[in-house]
């Protein structure tokens, strides 16, 4: 049997919009992105923003197909740096 996690059905497709300022305004710096993960944890380890990014709206469609947001600053700082473990 396939283990259903190597297999491609599981995986949630995250939309990365990179933000950045412009004299005092946000504004999209780059094309929308898709990747896809199985968590957004996992998204969010492989995006890599551009230059002047300050800031990246994800959004995506969860299994049970509820659409959410979220909003990160950049460079991220994961749970793990930020306790220091």
């Amino acid at each position: 049997s396939i283990n259903k996690l190597t297999n491609g059905a599981n995986m949630i497709n995250y939309e990365f919009i990179s933000k950045g300022r412009l004299d005092g305004v946000v504004v999209d710096v780059a094309m929308p992105v898709k990747i896809p993960a199985l968590s957004l944890k996992k998204a969010i380890a492989k995006f890599s923003p551009k230059e002047n990014c300050c800031m990246a709206v994800i959004y995506w469609t969860s299994r049970k197909g509820n659409e959410s947001k979220k909003v990160i600053a950049i460079p991220h700082v994961t749970r793990k740096q930020r306790k220091g473990k």
